[in-house]
């Protein structure tokens, strides 16, 4: 995402600065921290989860400068910790990416608006839209939100990436079908996998750390005799 800073004024890398500061403030600030140090289980979800998205967020996919990817692990981290910590993990994965690709921290905010904002929200919406319409069940639980929402979100950032890049890059539609959005189904999709596998694991064996995960609502239940 260090190629923003090639193709976006400084007027609209700040405007997108200011704006990600705004919303980690918020998540700073409302952040259920009590509730995370007490819950084992999901801090140590959160300690291990950490060092594996560390290495996806380092893997790039792509071919052309600024035409990259890769595995966000976005709608994992809500699901399991609330919008909140999702934000500022990915934020501190984020920085990391771009400190080892030595880009200009100016990108920061841009970066973050696409590559965090934009899943984090969409994952919250499909989830809200499960809640409202789909069937309490764990296996619609995990299907929906592990690996349809894994697999939206991803589409969503990578066609979002493209409109930023299709806007204000160099690079012509042939370019973007060929080298880009050819590849796109395919990093989808290994999202939509990598989401509902862990996703099903976790709710099954440590459900205390899942933030948006009710047993109670989500398994059956064995009726009365």
């Amino acid at each position: 995402m260090g190629f923003y800073a090639q193709i976006l004024s400084n007027e609209w890398l700040w405007l997108g600065n200011f704006i990600f500061a705004y919303i980690l403030f918020r998540a700073a600030s409302t952040a259920p921290w009590g509730a995370l140090w007490r819950n084992t289980e999901q801090f140590s979800v959160l300690i291990g989860l950490s060092l594996g998205l560390t290495a996806l967020w380092l893997l790039p996919v792509g071919l052309r400068e600024g035409l990259t990817l890769h595995l966000l692990g976005a709608t994992l981290c809500v699901l399991l910790f609330d919008w909140q910590i999702a934000s500022l993990l990915l934020t501190v994965l984020l920085l990391i990416g771009l400190l080892k690709n030595e880009s200009n921290l100016i990108v920061a905010g841009s970066s973050g608006m696409v590559l965090i904002v934009l899943p984090i929200m969409a994952t919250r919406v499909f989830f809200h839209l499960f809640q409202r319409f789909g069937i309490k069940s764990y296996f619609s639980f995990i299907w929906w939100n592990g690996y349809v929402c894994g697999f939206l979100t991803m589409i969503l950032v990578g066609l979002a990436n493209a409109l930023l890049i299709g806007i204000f890059g160099p690079y012509s539609w042939f370019t973007f079908k060929q080298d880009y959005l050819a590849f796109l189904p395919i990093l989808s999709s290994s999202e939509s996998v990598v989401t509902g596998v862990f996703i099903s694991g976790f709710a099954v064996f440590l459900p205390k750390a899942v933030a948006y995960f009710d047993q109670d609502i989500y398994f059956a239940k064995k009726p009365p005799d």
